[in-house]
């Protein structure tokens, strides 16, 4: 029976032929055949030359520089396969037609150990547009972002190596610049220096140019890498402002002071620039011209914008954040003078018990009108300043203040007139006493 079996060439046949089945149905089970697609396989340009000769040059759009590819075999394969295994060439020699625009190029996809029938690209192909190649040369300018030297230092200067640059490309790109920039990062430099700055180009529409735009472009310096110069200059706070004025007031009335908000600032400057600030107090004048006053008969306050001012100083500048400074010009009548009232010698009447009162200054200014002899005598402590609380709760209110004067003295008003009300105007903010500074006022009573 055993040797019939041995010696049965039907059966043996049968034998392989169903071993060969089993092997096909686990290979299947365990191992099968499977496809995967990888996305933004980058698109290699080769033989650029065949185009990029004279005055033609080619661009590729973003969406066709990249391209998904799908690669088929056993699980076991496909599944070691990484991106960066994968390249897709697309061959200028191999341009289907120069004849339409955009001209087609055909791509190809290779994988080690991959057969080229079970690799495949998204397309077949992918548009080109060839055009005139154009330059053209512009000024570079320096952009630090939001990058700052050391606190106590300013940027003074800033020079690019070179100043200016030749740009060369499609004409369509050419066309759309509108301005070469170096961006440059100076965060934390406390000494002037040479750093690196990358170039960037700024379109027509003040956009960035993308990546895929910057490839087609070609920089005579070979790079997009350039050295910028940054001159560090110190800053100097505490900087005074003062004012000088122009014309003349209306007739009867003068200038009796000039203040400034702010009344000081911050500059930065080279080491000669702010030596010679130095000597001269470290102040800065506001010219007359900026101030006129002509024909005033009361307080002006003119706006004067910062960069206006060290228009004659190349190497100071006002680095402050404020953008305007105000001068008032305190014009009054002759034979007049403003004093500054404590707010502690304000008494009150008709407080509320339960409520304190509380000023947005501590002085404020009253107008004195009197002869000359009598003005050089006089002082605050001489007059009597009274407000009047009745009925106020707790809140913010804008209250008169009474103004009681020796014989020989009278009170001018903000319209720089004598007034008969022998009055100015404060804010109070009236606010409820605490337990605890109530329990301390009836201690101290």
């Amino acid at each position: 029976m055993k040797e019939k079996i041995l010696n049965n060439l039907p059966l043996k046949i049968a034998s392989v032929i169903i071993a060969i089945i089993i092997w096909y149905a686990v290979t299947d089970i365990c191992d099968p055949i499977t496809t995967r697609t990888f996305a933004d396989i980058p698109v290699q340009i080769t033989n650029e030359s065949y185009i990029a000769e004279g005055r033609k040059t080619y661009q590729v759009s973003a969406q066709y520089q990249t391209m998904a590819v799908s690669i088929r075999g056993n699980r076991s394969v496909v599944n070691k396969v990484q991106a960066e295994d994968i390249t897709v060439t697309a061959d200028l020699t191999q341009i289907v037609t120069m004849e339409t625009d955009p001209v087609y190029v055909p791509v190809t996809a290779a994988c080690a150990g991959i057969s080229s029938e079970n690799i495949h690209t998204q397309t077949a192909t992918i548009p080109i547009e060839i055009e005139d190649v154009d330059s053209a040369r512009f000024p570079i300018s320096v952009d630090v972002g939001d990058t700052s030297p050391a606190k106590e230092y300013e940027i003074g200067s800033r020079t690019t190596d070179p100043e200016t640059i030749s740009i060369s490309g499609p004409e369509s790109l050419i066309s759309k610049i509108s301005s070469v920039v170096a961006k440059v990062d100076v965060s934390g430099m406390s000494e002037s220096g040479t750093v690196k700055g990358t170039l960037v180009v700024i379109d027509k529409n003040l956009d960035e140019m993308t990546e895929t735009q910057m490839n087609f472009l070609n920089f005579e310096t070979g790079s997009r890498e350039i050295d910028v110069t940054i001159e560090l200059w110190r800053k100097q706070t505490g900087v005074q402002l003062e004012a000088e004025y122009s014309g003349t007031p209306e007739h009867g009335y003068q200038v009796t002071d000039i203040t400034t908000t702010p009344e000081e600032i911050t500059v930065a400057g080279s080491e000669e620039a702010l030596s010679e600030l130095a000597a001269n107090g470290n102040v800065v004048t506001i010219p007359a011209e900026l101030i006129n006053i002509d024909g005033q008969s009361k307080d002006t306050d003119i706006t004067v914008n910062i960069d206006e001012l060290l228009t004659d100083e190349p190497e100071l500048k006002i680095t402050s954040s404020a953008e305007t400074v105000t001068v008032h010009v305190s014009i009054l009548p002759n034979g007049s003078k403003e004093f500054q009232l404590d707010v502690d010698q304000i008494q009150t009447k008709n407080l509320a018990s339960n409520l304190s009162v509380l000023y947005d200054q501590t002085q404020i200014p009253v107008r004195i009108k009197a002869s000359d002899e009598n003005l050089e005598k006089f002082d605050t402590s001489m007059l009597i300043a009274t407000i009047d609380l009745s009925g106020k709760a707790a809140g913010d209110f804008e209250v008169p203040v009474q103004i009681q004067l020796p014989n020989n003295y009278e009170l001018v008003n903000g319209d720089d007139e004598a007034t008969e009300k022998n009055e100015v105007t404060v804010t109070v903010h009236l606010r409820e006493k605490t337990d605890t500074s109530a329990r301390t006022s009836d201690n101290a009573n």
